[in-house]
C-alpha cells in the first residue's frame, strides 16, 4: 500500500535525480531508500524510475505518482500545521505574496515589524502580478496575498479584507510632449508606450475591441498588455525617465517623485479608476499567529496609524 512516506521518497528522487542526495534530504540511508522504492514498485507492479543511464528518471507511472501525490502531501502539511496551531505552537515561516504596488507600499515595512515581534519566524515575500498572487493563496503556496479586490471575484474559497482604496495616476518624464496639454484624454495616450504591470481584468472595458496600439496590446482573450511590461515600480520609473513612455501607479508611490520634480503628473479625464487593495486568505484555513499579527501591522501602516504595541493582543 502506498503511503505518504512513499510519495516523499518519489518526490525526493525525482527532485535530486540521485539516490544518495535524495536519501540525505529525507534523513535516511541510501539502502533504506532503495529498499522502500523497490518494495513500492513490487506492490504496484510497475517500475517508477528508469535507472539505465545512472540517473533515475521517472517513468510514466512515476510521473503519475508525482502528479497525484503532490496535493496529498500538501494536504498533510496543512493538517500538521492546523494541529500545531491548535496546540498553541508558533509556525516557523510565513509566506506573503503581494501585487506589484503593495509590495512597494506597505508590505516590506510590515514584514520588518513582524520579524522583530517573532524573531524565530522566517518571513518570505514574493512580488508578482495580482492575479498570480491570488493563485498562490488559492493553491496553498502562500499564507496571505495583498492584491486588487477584482482578482478574487467569484472565488468563494478566498476571503477578502479591505486594506485601502488607492487613487491611481499617470506619470511621465519632465518635458514629455503630453505635458503641453493641461488635461489629456485616453486617445492621447495611444501614440506613447504604456509601462507597468498587466492591469486587472476590468481595464479591458476601457478599450473597444482587440487590436494593437502604440501604447498597449489588446489580446483576443481579453484584458490588455502594456507595450513595456514591467513588474517592479523601480523598473517602470527607469523606463519612463529614459523615454516617452507613460506609467501608471497609485498616488502614494508617486508623490515623493513629484515633490522632488523627478517625475511629472499627467492629469487625465476621465481619471484612472481607483484600486481597492486588500488582504486575501483562504476562507476556511486557520491563520497562524504570525499571519494574524502581520494583518494587524499592515492594516495600521496602510491607514497611517501607529502600529499597536501589543501586537499579539486582541
Amino acid at each position: 500500500m502506498i503511503t505518504i512516506r512513499h510519495i516523499e521518497i518519489v518526490n525526493a528522487l525525482a527532485h535530486h535525480r540521485h539516490f544518495g542526495r535524495a536519501a540525505e534530504a529525507l534523513g535516511i540511508t541510501q539502502s533504506a531508500l532503495t529498499r522502500a522504492l523497490q518494495a513500492l514498485e513490487g506492490d504496484l507492479g510497475v517500475r517508477l524510475f528508469d535507472r539505465g543511464t545512472g540517473v533515475p528518471e521517472p517513468t510514466i507511472f512515476g510521473r503519475i505518482v508525482l502528479e497525484r501525490g503532490e496535493p496529498v502531501t500538501r494536504s498533510m502539511d496543512v493538517l500538521s500545521r492546523e494541529i500545531r496551531l491548535a496546540r498553541g505552537l508558533e509556525v516557523g515561516e510565513i509566506t506573503v505574496v503581494a501585487g506589484t504596488f503593495p509590495s512597494e507600499l506597505w508590505v516590506p515595512q510590515a514584514l520588518g515589524r513582524l520579524a522583530m515581534e517573532f524573531p524565530n519566524v522566517r518571513c518570505r515575500l514574493r512580488s508578482t502580478e495580482a492575479r498570480f498572487a491570488v493563485k498562490e493563496v488559492l493553491n496553498g503556496r502562500a499564507d496571505i496575498a495583498i492584491a486588487d479586490r477584482v482578482e478574487v471575484r467569484d472565488l468563494d474559497d478566498l476571503a477578502f479584507e479591505k486594506l485601502v482604496t488607492a487613487k491611481v495616476a499617470l506619470y511621465c518624464r519632465r518635458g514629455h510632449p503630453l505635458l503641453r496639454h493641461k488635461v489629456i484624454k485616453p486617445d492621447d495616450l495611444l501614440d506613447y508606450p504604456l509601462t507597468g504591470p498587466s492591469p486587472s481584468h476590468y481595464s479591458s472595458e476601457t478599450v473597444d475591441g482587440p487590436g494593437d496600439y502604440g501604447a498597449l496590446t489588446v489580446p483576443k482573450s481579453g484584458g490588455f498588455v502594456p507595450r513595456i511590461w514591467a513588474e517592479s515600480f523601480a523598473a517602470m520609473r527607469q523606463v519612463v525617465m529614459a523615454s516617452d513612455a507613460v506609467g501608471w501607479a497609485p498616488v502614494p508611490l508617486l508623490e515623493p517623485y513629484w515633490r522632488r520634480r523627478e517625475l511629472a503628473h499627467l492629469v487625465m479625464k476621465p481619471a484612472p479608476i481607483d484600486i481597492e487593495f486588500g488582504l486575501i486568505t483562504q476562507r476556511h484555513r486557520t491563520p497562524a499567529p504570525a499571519v494574524t499579527t502581520f494583518i494587524r501591522i499592515i492594516s495600521a501602516i496602510a491607514a497611517n496609524k501607529q502600529v499597536p504595541r501589543d501586537l499579539t493582543g486582541g
